[in-house]
């Protein structure tokens, strides 16, 4: 990964160490006495940069087939290295303070600035992290204290190590500003992301029976909550950089991308569909370059008459132009994908409409025609970014326009339309079909993470694409199948509950089983059928992987230890907020331990569970756990009732 990181045409590389493991996690049958990986990846942090790897090869069997890796570009010219650490929900058992674990951010956060502070400034970088999960101003204050307090260990002036920062919790909109004023001596920017922020919205209206989400996979960062809430990103960053009284340029930066592209070696041809993830990204970073155009327009000019980008370009209308959204992220370094959504990033903005008009270019995709790469928008894609407000009637890119009276007066910006627009619940159906497909995508993934694998590549049989997954998407698809079961969510459009049939784009639920008409209610015993179907389909992947004569990359005894965990987490009346919690913990525990860890968990109050302990019929390791899933620290222990927030 770090060979791959460095050798990317991306600009900026993130090492990550919020998606991978905690340090103490070690699924269940795994050699013991193993390097640590989160340590391990730091020392290889510094022997890169230290020079140690000039030259280096690296062997290694990848997907059957031996590879070697080394560095194919000078020191000068890999990308600049923004670390994300753990936020500070996440414990570091490694690493004990006073008797308890420290929050994750500490020890990577101290460890990657004292090893690779020297090294950094020699190669002519810096310091630089990518907060994750920040909610309110007093994390922010967290962060900020620890920074600078390292900064003043290390003697060096208060700032100098600089952050970007993930905007991914809906609770942090409401006090972003004051986040942002918190962190200003070293913020560069905030980011927007569909996941997490997506998760977190389902979760603050989980207990309204009003505000039951719609499918998932139809709310994309197009929809009219996630524009509003890009939007608002934008004009923050834009705000927050005010300097001497006037607006300076933004740093406001994009999502990610999530669909990827198959290898030309897929076994059934699944990389005939990658001119679909292709133009994808592209025009996911061409909406969030639109949605960054923000214009303020001179005086003697109507603050509501909006202007095509070609007049302020030309002159003919005066005021101050302002393009925020220049930087993303992308979830594979791979050069055609990479390419894909930089070039709508790095276009001139003189040139952005010339872009937009150029002629319609296809290829065809199972007999569908699909924009290449270089294509200007077709008749759909026009419509999409037209209802959003991005184009005018004509297809003009209209920036959005920013009174200039409003610049100063909070209340004129903050409004109530504007809180609507990010946290009303959106409009859409909830049906059979995207209950089964969210239950085969969290499955899947809590399947990866049981072989210890955090960061999956999952086939969407939705998309026909690949799909990344991380902690965050699990959190989106546990969290709507459990609210939809706690109200008994009515489901809007009729539809079949399918069985697993070997297709041409392998083993997925593909043949009509149950019929679900519009009006019935998410029931147990519904889930139960969704629950059993997915059982069917684990066994019909595993019998194509043998018939195939692949081994399979994970352990295969797993897959029933997830179907049990999240028949018992959905049912349960309890909402648990750290979903992946749970699956660390049933990862790591012996076969003969899960059956009482799961009781803890689901079923037993907190008093039951340390009454039992103190009995010694249960294992004080029980209450432990129990008390890291809902966030119980020493001294605040509370009851565990039903369907109750941590």
């Amino acid at each position: 990964m770090a060979f791959n990181a460095l050798n990317s045409a991306a600009p900026m590389n993130m090492p990550d160490f919020e998606d991978a493991s905690p340090p103490h996690f070690q699924p269940d049958g795994t050699a013991k006495n193993q390097p640590v990986g989160i340590f391990a990846a730091l020392q290889n942090a510094k022997e890169i940069l230290e020079g140690r790897w000039e030259g280096r090869a690296y062997e290694a069997t990848k997907k059957g087939q031996k590879r070697t890796y080394k560095l194919q570009k000078p020191a000068a010219q890999w990308p600049k290295r923004f670390v994300r650490p753990p936020s500070i929900h996440v414990q570091y058992d490694h690493v004990v303070v006073d008797g308890q674990p420290a929050p994750g951010i500490i020890p990577i956060v101290v460890l990657w600035a004292v090893n690779l502070y020297e090294s950094l400034t020699r190669a002519g970088t810096g310091i630089y992290f990518y907060i994750p999960k920040l909610q309110t101003p007093r994390e922010a204050l967290i962060v900020e204290k620890l920074l600078a307090r390292l900064e003043g260990l290390l003697g060096l002036a208060a700032g100098s190590f600089k952050i970007k920062m993930l905007y991914e919790e809906g609770n942090a909109g409401r006090t972003l500003p004051a986040i942002c004023w918190t962190l200003r001596r070293r913020l560069l920017g905030t980011n927007v992301g569909r996941w997490d922020y997506l998760g977190s919205l389902i979760e603050i209206w989980k207990d309204d029976a009003q505000g039951v989400f719609p499918d998932p996979q139809t709310i994309g960062m197009a929809s009219p909550n996630m524009i509003a809430y890009q939007r608002y990103n934008a004009l923050t960053m834009l705000l927050a950089g005010t300097k001497n009284g006037e607006l300076t340029q933004a740093a406001a930066i994009g999502g990610m991308a999530a669909v990827m592209i198959y290898p030309q070696s897929d076994p059934y041809g699944r990389a005939r569909y990658n001119p679909i993830a292709l133009r994808g990204m592209v025009l996911d970073k061409l909406r969030e370059r639109l949605l960054g155009l923000m214009f303020v327009p001179g005086s003697g000019l109507s603050p509501e008459q909006p202007h095509t980008l070609e007049e302020l370009l030309s002159g003919r209308v005066k005021g101050r132009l302002y393009d925020a959204y220049r930087q993303s992220w992308v979830a594979s370094p791979e050069p055609a994908y990479v390419a894909a959504g930089n070039a709508p990033l790095r276009t001139p903005i003189e040139q952005l409409q010339t872009r937009l008009d150029a002629p319609v270019q296809t290829v065809d995709v199972q007999g569908k025609r699909v924009p290449t790469v270089e294509s200007g928008l077709d008749q759909a894609e026009r419509a999409v970014l037209q209802s959003r407000g991005l184009l005018d009637g004509a297809g003009k890119i209209t920036p959005r326009v920013l009174p200039a009276e409003s610049i100063d007066a909070p209340e004129k910006i903050l409004t109530v339309e504007l809180w609507n627009a990010i946290y009303g619940v959106p409009k859409g159906d909830i049906t059979i079909d995207h209950m089964q497909h969210s239950f085969y995508m969290a499955a899947n993934y809590g399947f990866q993470i049981l072989n210890g694998n955090f960061a999956a590549a999952i086939d969407d049989y939705e998309l026909n694409l690949r799909f990344m997954n991380d902690l965050a998407t699990y959190r989106i698809n546990v969290s709507w199948l459990w609210t939809l079961l706690r109200h008994r969510a009515t489901i809007t459009q009729d539809g079949y509950l399918k069985r697993a049939a070997l297709t041409e784009n392998g083993v997925i639920p593909s043949v009509k089983d149950f019929p679900v008409k519009a009006g019935m209610r998410f029931t147990p015993e519904l889930f139960l059928k969704v629950w059993e179907n997915h059982n069917e389909w684990t066994a019909a992947f595993f019998a194509e992987l043998d018939r195939r004569g692949e081994p399979g990359r994970f352990d295969r005894s797993k897959a029933p230890v997830i179907m049990e965990l999240l028949k018992r987490q959905l049912l349960s009346g309890r909402y648990i907020q750290h979903s992946a919690r749970v699956l660390f913990v049933a990862a790591e525990a012996s076969a003969q331990d899960r059956g009482q860890l799961f009781d803890a968990i689901f079923d037993l109050s907190r008093e039951e569970i340390a009454r039992r302990v103190q009995a010694g019929s249960l294992p004080k390791k029980l209450l432990a756990a129990h008390d890291y899933i809902f966030d119980i620290f020493p001294g605040t222990e509370v009851s565990t009732r039903p369907a109750t927030a941590r």
